[in-house]
């Protein structure tokens, strides 16, 4: 018998390319603070995560590079100072701030906003991944363990492999 699985978040977006370049180490859910046209916008689905990082700056958490365009049935009279890409506040707890930035003095490490998704209550939730790059060498292997991977699916689906 199967357990039955619940998703209690909706994924908004999700951060495809890091996992070809970084190699996982530790994960965190994170608030984030935003104003309301912000959410909107995050909510009908135009946000882009692609170069979000996550940064440690006067002991609090702070993701660069988030880009979230001004909702469409927002003004921009009423908004004239809005950046896309400014800098947004992490919500996270003292202890679990402490374990991060443990992790995060270590050499080749790097904290980056993987994905973003509404949890219950409908809030706005931040998941940070913090990686280690991977090398050239490291990214080819995984290449080649697909193909061959892949190469075999192939075969066996024809026939040839028994």
């Amino acid at each position: 018998m199967q357990e039955k699985i619940i998703i209690n978040y909706s994924m908004i977006s999700k951060n495809k390319r890091a996992f070809f370049d970084y190699e996982i180490v530790a994960e965190w859910t994170v608030g984030i603070v935003l104003a309301g046209h912000e959410v909107k916008s995050i909510k009908s689905g135009h946000i882009n995560l692609s170069d979000a990082i996550v940064v440690l700056q006067w002991g609090e958490l702070w993701v660069v590079g988030l880009d979230i365009p001004l909702y469409t049935k927002t003004s921009p009279i009423l908004v004239p100072w809005y950046q896309p890409k400014r800098k947004r506040k992490l919500l996270i707890t003292k202890r679990e701030l402490a374990k991060l930035a443990s992790r995060l003095d270590k050499p080749g490490i790097t904290a980056l906003a993987l994905e973003i998704f509404i949890a219950r209550g409908g809030f706005l939730k931040i998941k940070i991944w913090v990686w280690k790059l991977k090398r050239k060498i490291e990214k080819k292997q995984i290449i080649k363990e697909r193909t061959i991977e892949k190469e075999m699916r192939q075969s066996i689906r024809r026939g040839q492999l028994q």
